[in-house]
């Protein structure tokens, strides 16, 4: 199960699906206000994951997941942890309060293209080839007046949640399940965060590149870590 993050869609994955079908079937979902999915939050985001799986009969699976998607799946694993058979969690929002919620405010108040460039180059954290396609994607996405309620009220009640203390609090003794992160250091969204956020000895991959979107600008080395990381749990004994 593939989850993207806050103002991204499931083709966020375009670059990864194909290295990582050979783990398995691959299912990617649009969060709720995101890419095809107009639907507005209805209770907490753990609750959206869980209704998610059960109706696509998904009793148990592995998580990839981006940003707030990596939250929203940590949450879903607290809340419900035997259907989780692995976490990969790429740049997971909500883990200390370094979380630039000023610039994705201005992200959902863009209505030029220079205004979606400059948001799009903050993602990479530099310019590259990529910056112009991903800012006209995002302006295409924000001409939805519908959208940018449903995406402002998230942003709020959600995603200021996810960057309180009391979110940032997690148990990670509650989860079984083997977790692996995944971060660059060039991150200007959510940048590493403390030792001290993480688990006792994380299992933690670092790009030096790559800004907030290493699935995107460094697919390659994004899906060999995940791809070690799950042939490595094929090997483990039943």
């Amino acid at each position: 199960m593939m989850l993207h993050g806050f103002l991204g869609d499931m083709f966020s994955w375009q670059y990864c699906i194909v290295p990582l079908a050979r783990y398995g079937r691959i299912m990617a979902l649009d969060l709720p206000g995101h890419g095809r999915n107009l639907a507005s939050w209805s209770g907490h985001p753990a609750g959206w994951l869980e209704d998610a799986l059960d109706a696509l009969e998904v009793s148990r699976c592995h998580v990839v997941a981006h940003s707030f998607g990596a939250w929203i799946a940590l949450q879903g694993a607290l809340r419900a942890p035997d259907r989780f058979a692995s976490l990969s969690l790429v740049a997971c929002a909500g883990l200390d309060s370094r979380f630039n919620l000023p610039l994705l405010r201005q992200a959902l108040a863009a209505d030029d293209l220079d205004k979606a460039l400059a948001y799009a180059q903050s993602l990479a954290g530099r310019s590259c080839d990529s910056v112009p396609r991903m800012a006209r994607h995002h302006l295409e996405q924000m001409g939805s007046a519908e959208r940018r309620s449903i995406l402002t009220e998230m942003l709020e009640d959600m995603i200021v949640t996810a960057a309180s203390g009391e979110a940032r609090t997690v148990n990670w003794e509650a989860l079984p399940m083997p977790l692996r992160f995944f971060w660059s250091r060039d991150d200007r969204i959510v940048p590493l965060p403390e030792s001290s956020s993480f688990p006792p000895a994380p299992d933690l991959v670092l790009n030096e590149d790559g800004g907030h979107i290493p699935h995107i600008l460094r697919p390659a080395w994004l899906t060999a870590g995940i791809g070690d990381f799950l042939a490595s749990l094929q090997r483990q004994p039943a």
